[in-house]
């Protein structure tokens, strides 16, 4: 039985594998649906799935069940642990996090890399799940979305620059918390659909600072990665804030956090503003902000969304669909292509009039 999926109750049973984009099921058959699960086909766009279980397609019911039978039928069951639905999880659970900083609470760091971590094993290992991470998206909580998205960047640029993994961590670490200070910036700031005022944006500004002041205790954070919270708006070339320092001032971590948190915020949909395409994104570092971050970073940052192989699908800027024929080292943004309509070649180098919008 069918059943779209905003009629979807806790306790529908999947009767058969859901199909994303992806190469692997967002979900497998049998898996019993809790509220992730409905979230994630929501976030997915999926339109209906083929459910089960009592009164036809009904939910899960545990009537006739011995006391532990109903005890261990309660507990949702899964065969295989999806990525996003953890991801999911874990915004929400910083967003658990953020409410109390708003409240005055301090930053409980163990709860944080408990956040962080599973995570960051996962995108280490496969770097291609950041680019289906945007279809989790929600504008409405930007900011718990991006402190999350920006430490797993974060880390996964130092684990690309072959740090050891404890850098690896700290540096996750740092880009998760750099943005811990916006809770104690007026929420009505937070929450305003339009462009910030002068008087707004210097208000938002000042939130580096109020950032260190809630990390700068914590003594399971390295000196580098308090210092990196402080320093990740400043620029290579003196341009950032908040004390315009420059590259011989900005140790390893300051340099790959503050990129990490640009590119997500430069991808991402905000309230009062549409996200820009990945490989944009990445040409406008290569070329609009050349000088501002750090180069080796710039590169890594690059190769985690560029790993495509021979034959993925894209879709063009101007809507066309086609195939990666040829990856180009030296620009990776610019692979030569197949289209899917009529099989002629073309060269992304040659034609800077269009982009990748999308791979599919």
């Amino acid at each position: 039985m069918y059943v779209k999926v905003e009629e979807l109750k806790e306790g529908n049973v999947l009767l058969e594998d859901v199909i994303s984009k992806a190469p692997e099921p967002l979900m497998v058959k049998d898996t019993i649906l809790t509220s992730w699960h409905i979230k994630i086909l929501e976030a997915f766009l999926i339109d209906k799935v083929a459910i089960g279980g009592a009164s036809m397609g009904m939910v899960v019911e545990n009537a006739g069940l011995p006391a532990e039978e109903k005890k261990r039928a309660a507990v949702p069951v899964q065969t295989k642990t999806n990525f996003f639905e953890v991801y999911l999880r874990s915004v929400d659970e910083y967003k658990k996090e953020f409410h109390k900083w708003q409240a005055g609470s301090g930053v409980d760091i163990i709860q944080i890399r408990e956040i962080i971590l599973p995570l960051l094993d996962e995108v280490t290992a496969d770097p291609g799940l950041f680019s289906k991470l945007y279809q989790c998206a929600e504008k409405e909580n930007y900011y718990c979305h991006h402190s999350v998205v920006t430490g797993l960047l974060s880390g996964a640029v130092a684990a690309q620059l072959n740090y050891e993994k404890g850098f690896v961590i700290q540096t996750a670490l740092a880009g998760a918390l750099a943005d811990c200070g916006m809770a104690r910036i007026n929420p009505r700031i937070l929450l305003k659909e339009t462009s910030l005022t002068a008087g707004e944006k210097k208000e938002v500004d000042k939130h580096p600072v109020l950032s260190y002041k809630m990390v700068k205790d914590i003594n399971l954070l390295n000196p580098e990665t308090k210092i990196a919270v402080f320093q990740h708006h400043e620029r290579m070339d003196g341009s950032g804030y908040v004390n315009g320092a420059k590259a011989e001032n900005l140790p390893p971590i300051s340099r790959i956090v503050a990129a990490a948190d640009v590119f997500h915020a430069m991808t991402s949909d905000k309230l009062y503003r549409k996200r820009q395409t990945l490989f944009k994104v990445m040409e406008m570092f290569e070329q609009d902000f050349f000088g501002k971050f750090d180069l080796p970073t710039v590169k890594a940052l690059t190769a985690l969304f560029t790993k495509l192989a021979s034959g993925t699908a894209v879709r063009l800027s101007d809507g066309q669909l086609a195939n990666v024929l040829f990856m180009k080292q030296q620009h990776p943004t610019r692979p030569l292509l197949k289209l899917q309509a009529n099989e002629s070649i073309i060269d992304l180098e040659k034609r800077r009039d269009l982009h990748i919008e999308e791979v599919l």
